[in-house]
Formats: C-alpha cells, sequence, structure tokens
C-alpha cells in the first residue's frame, strides 16, 4: 500500500549544495545514505494435421525423435530439429522447406502447421495481463485446468512502487503458462503486457496500464516482461537471438494508443496527431525499455493512426525504430484485425487487402492477429505486391521466438511442471500481497486507520462493491462468455468478516446505481456499527476495452449512498474505491464523518482479504512513527536548469521501496545514468543534456530535499 501525501517520519529534510561537482557526459553518480531439407511429401502424405496438435501429454515438443518415430518419419532428414545448429540456421531451414502456400497459412495467429514436415499447428494468441487469462484462442480452461491465479491488475499493482514484486508476479504467471502448456492447455507467446502511457482516466483500458510516467511505466514493462520470459542462468546471454525463453512476452500497443470509444471517436479511426518532442519524451520511453531492457521477444502495433500513417504499416516505427534502432530480437504482431481496419476504418491510401498486406510486410509486421494475411497474401503475391522474400523474413522472425521458447527441443527445467504449480498457495499469497502493496491511502484523519480489533467487532460494511467477486478481476481475466477462472474469491464480506460481525447491505443494485430504494438498508446498518466500510466505484460496465468514460463522476445514485450513510453513521466512515481510473471524490474527502479513504484499483482474487488487513492493520505499510513496522517508497526527481522551457518542471528518475522496521531506518542508495536521468528532449526530439545546475529532488512533498549538480 502507497500512502498519497503523507510525509517520511524517519526523514529528514536536508540541504546538500555541490555546485563544485562536475562529471564527465552520461558518467554515472550516485546518491547514497540518506534515510528511508529434403522433399519427403511422399512419407507424410498420410499424416492428418490433428495428428500433428500439441494438445494434452503427448505432445512434448516438436523436435522428439519418439515422435517422429511415431508418424513414421526420419527426424534426421529434417535440418530444423538439428540441435546442434543455431537457431538462426534451424529456422531458415524450417522455413526453405515449405512451399508457397504453406508459409501463407502460418502467417496469422491459428498457424495450420505443415504437416508433411510433421510441423504442429500452434496458437500464437494467449493472456496473461495478470495472470494466465482465460481470454484468446490459446488457452483453455476446462476440468483438466479449471483456474489460474488472478493477480490485481496492472495499475494497482504499479502503484506498489516495487519492482521486485513486478518480476515475482512475472515468474508466477509464467510458470503456470508453462504447466498449463505442457497439459495442452496454453501456448508459449503471451500477448502481454500493456505498456501504454495512461494520461487521461477515462480511458477505457487504465486497468491494464502501468500509469501516467513514462519511466515508471518502462521500468515495470522491464520487469515483468523479464518475470515472464527469463530461464534462470541464461539472463545475460550475448547472443540475444538464441537466448531461451520461459515464454515469450509481448509489450503492446506501439504506439500513442489511449483511446477507445469517446464521443463517437473509436480506435479504429483514431489519428494521433503526436509531436516528435512528445513521441520521444513521452510514448516511446517504455517501448524502448521494453525492448533494449527488458528484451522482450514480442511487440504489438496498434489500431491507431499516427500522424497519419497506421502504426502497424509504418516503416520509420517497425523497421527503422523498433529493429534497427533499438534491436528487437522477435517479431511483431498486429492487434487484432488491424490489417482489416486499415481498409474499413481508417480506408487508408483507398487499399484493397492486397495493398494493406504488402505495406505492413513492408514496413516490418510479420504476424497477423486475424484472417488478413492467410486470406489474402496469395493475391498479393500474384500481383506483384509482396515478395516471397518479405513473407520468408516475417517466418524467419517468427519460429526463432518458437525455437527459443523450447517448442522445437524442449526445456528440461520446465517439463515437470503440471496441474499441480498452478494455483498453489504461494501463487495466491503473492496476489493478496501485490493488492496489498499497491492500496492507496487517501485520506486518513486522525489516525483513524488502522482500526483495532478490540475496539470495532460490529461492521456494516456496505456498498455495491461490499460483496464483489468478478468485479476485482478486472479486465483480460476472462472472457465475458466464460465466469472468471480465479483460484478462488474472497471477497470484501469475507474479508472483513474475519475481523468482526458483518452487516452486510448493498446498497445500490449494481455499480449503475440507478434506484435509491436500497439505500436505506444500508444507512440503518450504519447506525448501529463501531465502523462502517463502504465500497462503491467502477466495474466493466463502465471502463472497459472499446468504452472509454465522458466524466469523472460515480455512477448513479453511488455519491448519495455515500454522503446518506456516513452522515447517519455511528462509528468512522471508511470509504473504499475499487476503480482503475480516477473518480471526483472531493465530496467524501471534504465531510468529516469520512474519516478514511483507500484507493484500491481492481484487487484481484484476494482483493478482500488484502483490503480488509489492510483496514485492520494486518499489513500496515502506511509509515515509521516509532510503533509499527512499515515500508515507504522513496521517490526521486531531476529538475533542469531555471530559464529551460518547453520541458518538464520535474521527471521521476528513480525509485524503490523501502521496509522500515519499527523504530529503525534504512539507508537507500540510487545509482544515475547522467545522460538519462538528466537529459531532456528539445521541440526537434533530439536528447540533450543542457549546462547548468541540475537539481536532484529526493523524496516528495514535505518530506522532500534537494541537492544540486552543474554541468559545464
Amino acid at each position: 500500500m502507497q500512502v498519497a501525501t503523507l510525509p517520511l517520519a524517519h526523514t529528514r529534510q536536508a540541504m546538500a549544495n555541490t555546485n563544485n561537482l562536475f562529471f564527465l557526459l552520461c558518467t554515472s553518480f550516485t546518491i547514497a545514505s540518506f534515510v528511508i531439407s529434403t522433399d519427403v511429401r511422399k512419407e507424410v502424405s498420410k499424416i492428418r494435421p490433428d495428428d500433428l496438435t500439441p494438445t494434452g501429454s503427448d505432445f512434448a515438443y516438436v523436435c522428439d525423435p519418439s515422435r517422429y518415430a511415431k508418424l513414421n518419419l526420419d527426424m534426421s532428414r529434417f535440418a530444423f530439429c538439428d540441435s546442434k545448429l543455431p537457431y538462426s540456421v534451424r529456422t531458415k531451414d524450417l522455413v526453405r522447406q515449405m512451399t508457397l502456400f504453406e508459409k501463407i497459412a502460418q502467417l496469422g495467429n491459428s498457424a495450420e502447421g505443415v504437416p508433411r514436415l510433421a510441423l504442429p499447428k500452434y496458437e500464437w494468441w494467449s493472456e496473461a495481463l495478470h495472470g494466465v487469462a482465460n481470454f484468446g484462442k490459446g488457452t483453455i480452461f476446462d476440468d483438466l485446468v479449471p483456474h489460474a491465479t488472478s493477480f490485481p491488475t496492472v495499475i494497482l499493482t504499479t502503484a506498489s512502487f516495487n519492482e521486485s514484486l513486478w518480476k515475482e508476479i512475472g515468474q508466477a504467471v509464467s510458470t503456470e503458462a508453462r504447466a498449463m502448456y505442457n497439459l495442452g492447455r496454453a501456448g508459449l507467446t503471451f500477448w502481454s503486457p500493456t505498456i501504454n502511457i495512461a494520461r487521461d482516466p477515462r480511458w477505457g483500458r487504465i486497468a491494464e496500464a502501468p500509469g501516467e510516467d513514462p519511466f515508471l511505466v518502462g521500468t515495470y514493462a522491464v520487469n515483468y516482461v523479464r518475470g515472464l520470459q527469463d530461464v534462470q542462468g541464461t539472463e545475460n546471454y550475448t547472443d540475444l537471438s538464441s537466448r531461451p525463453l520461459k515464454v515469450s512476452a509481448c509489450c503492446k500497443h506501439f504506439t500513442a494508443y489511449d483511446v477507445e470509444n469517446w464521443k463517437g471517436v473509436d480506435r479504429y479511426h483514431f489519428d494521433a496527431r503526436v509531436t516528435e518532442q512528445d513521441m520521444e519524451e513521452t510514448f516511446n520511453p517504455p517501448f524502448e525499455m521494453c525492448v533494449k531492457d527488458g528484451d522482450v521477444s514480442g511487440i504489438m502495433c496498434s489500431y491507431n493512426r499516427v500522424n497519419g500513417i497506421p502504426s502497424c504499416a509504418d516503416p520509420n516505427l517497425l523497421k527503422q525504430t523498433l529493429r534497427q534502432e533499438w534491436d528487437l530480437h522477435g517479431y511483431i504482431v498486429s492487434d487484432c484485425d488491424s490489417v482489416s481496419v486499415m481498409v474499413t476504418g481508417h480506408n487508408f491510401l483507398n487499399d484493397t487487402y492486397e495493398d494493406a498486406i504488402a505495406q505492413t510486410l513492408r514496413a516490418g509486421m510479420d504476424l497477423d492477429c486475424g484472417k488478413s494475411y492467410p486470406k489474402y497474401t496469395g493475391n498479393a503475391v500474384n500481383q506483384s505486391k509482396v515478395r516471397e522474400s518479405d513473407i520468408d523474413k516475417a517466418l524467419e522472425n517468427l519460429y526463432i521466438v518458437l525455437f527459443r521458447t523450447g517448442f522445437f527441443d524442449g526445456i528440461p527445467a520446465y517439463e515437470s511442471l503440471g496441474k499441480n504449480d498452478i494455483c498453489t498457495n504461494k501463487s495466491i499469497e503473492l496476489a493478496t500481497r501485490a493488492a496489498k502493496e499497491g492500496i492507496t491511502l487517501l485520506k486518513n484523519e486522525g489516525g483513524t486507520l488502522p482500526l483495532s480489533t478490540g475496539m470495532f467487532k460490529n461492521l456494516a460494511v456496505v456498498g455495491p462493491h461490499a460483496n464483489a467477486t468478478i468485479a476485482m478481476l478486472g479486465n483480460y481475466a476472462f472472457e465475458s462468455k466464460h465466469p472468471g477462472s480465479p483460484c478462488h474469491y474472497t471477497s470484501p464480506i469475507d474479508g472483513f468478516s474475519t475481523y468482526g460481525k458483518v452487516n452486510y447491505a448493498a446498497g445500490c443494485g449494481d455499480i449503475a446505481c440507478n434506484k435509491t430504494s436500497l439505500i436505506p438498508e444500508a444507512v440503518e446498518s450504519a447506525k448501529i456499527a463501531d465502523a462502517t466500510i463502504i465500497l462503491v466505484g467502477l466495474d466493466l460496465t463502465v471502463e472497459v476495452e472499446k468504452l472509454d468514460r465522458v466524466d469523472l463522476l460515480l455512477p448513479g445514485n453511488q455519491s448519495e449512498l455515500i454522503n446518506q450513510v456516513a452522515n447517519a453513521a455511528k462509528g468512522p466512515v471508511i470509504l473504499v474505491l475499487m476503480c482503475a481510473g480516477g473518480v471526483d471524490i472531493s465530496f467524501a474527502k471534504n465531510n468529516p464523518k469520512i474519516k478514511a479513504i483507500l484507493w484500491v484499483g481492481y484487487p484481484g482474487e484476494e482483493g478482500g482479504r488484502a483490503i480488509a488487513d489492510v483496514v485492520f492493520g494486518l499489513y500496515n505499510p502506511v509509515k515509521n512513527v516509532g510503533k509499527r513496522d512499515g515500508s515507504e517508497v522513496v521517490l526521486v526527481y531531476s529538475k533542469p536548469p531555471d530559464g529551460i522551457i518547453g520541458t518538464h518542471f520535474k521527471q521521476l528518475i528513480g525509485f524503490k521501496r523501502v521496509f522500515v522496521a519499527a523504530g529503525g531506518r534504512e539507508v537507500v542508495n540510487f545509482v544515475f545514468n547522467g545522460c538519462k536521468s538528466l537529459g531532456i528532449v528539445d521541440y526537434a526530439s533530439n536528447r540533450l543534456l543542457p549546462s547548468g545546475g541540475h537539481t536532484i529532488i529526493v523524496g516528495d512533498g514535505v518530506a522532500s530535499f534537494p541537492l544540486q549538480v552543474t554541468f559545464h
């Protein structure tokens, strides 16, 4: 849990002037000690595609000798199955042996496979935004695997400012993914994370995004991707094209994407007009960090146009920026049906489907989430709009990633994973901790929180989210046709029931809260309770993919519910906001009867337990006041020299979450790169390091202190 605007009790204000300090361009400096090939068609003509599909425990990996023997094939005749050869050589051999027709059949997310080569079908589309999701075509939840751990949504997890937590979640998710793959219930390529900048709280997909700060978003991306992808002991491979992958991650949506459907403007027609400075300073840095520091193996281009050009058809974005400048070692996939959107939505250059395919392939897009590539690429070749060499390159980019995941050779370290490695106690506890660390205290008048279990035994738990279950999961946990797939739910009622007697009253029939008939029951509950917890907010009927909000208000009569219950309450009132984007609660902030306010995002399957533990102090990360252990986030900003216009006032350059024992103190060290941490971007997108006095601000609000670094 992060505390908004509360000071660090263990931090003293200080001023350190280092006007005589000089350093070389791009050097590092440290802040320390402050508190806080052969034709085998005849042999395999009798093999059916269904015999090759990787489902269930019969499929281990493509180049399994026993598998080829079962198919009556001599594996030694397939160079792509020679594990002594580099992946790049094996990939080229695989593609070389395909006919043009066979190549085209692999260009969609549902790759058809090549029976005569014993290459199985493969579904590229799996999702793991905050847990292996019952969403997309690549994952299957059934009697064999009914559940997977559902962690808090990303906007809440990022609020923890805990890099190790983000990586740990990625590791837990990839372990469950790998187990599901072994059981034939998931693929090895996951189109996560979302790392778009959340500039507007009304954006429908804000629950997926790590936040509004480029450095924070990029740092989250690096850690979550590393958690998903890294195979222990291979993190520092010099040849990135052969570095093994636990699973393949995909950072999306590249780039300048933050509109769903707002007052008639939708993502299928939106043209993001972005200055060069804003692109370099805001929208692209998270993706650059994801590629350079996270070594992500996939990038998804977005639906929208950027300055007139569809992002999936822009060679400056895909080939020049992603591959040449940032050195992407992976594939580029479209957001689903983006090629079709170019034709039917953007009407880009009056394109036919064949034109759109030619433009996206030449721009560097390798895989079509959709059917346009498989359906129309043959026509594009016949019309001389697409070269077979472009198709070959796309397939090489795709299959080398599958080689790295062990799809062809296996990875022994993960082959024993199975059903018992999904929904483990360890992963469930991690989901709980993630929710606790992200929960943010917005108000705590008179030190109301944490509540004492001895004093507050009779609890009124009211509001449309008081009995939340599915709503706690947020988006990209399951599709609407599925009922959800978490290990289990702990609702707020369940959580608070462990601390006292709960009197539950919904107050509203649902989040829309169109009627007031249920409010009186909630009011009566508050009148007799030792403490009242009101849980309100939003859900996927209000903020979701394809739907943006038009205001910042709580839906329907939720504000009326809050005011009536608070004014009638006998004991202290704690307001809990379950939502991703911000809502206007100024009325509650100014209400003296509402003693505390918590923002809990969408806290995942264990959300109810996390909320109750925070309210009652079992988890107490508020601050170190000498009586309780706690944790605090140390934020570090840089401020450019005075007199520079057209740039930031200050920018976040570092952060750490620190645990401080009761009555204790901690030393926190930061190391910064001068160019990255003190640099600015000018109007022409040039990165510069201005001369003059730069200020490093440690902490925030009244607990901050600056030091000055001068560069000439």
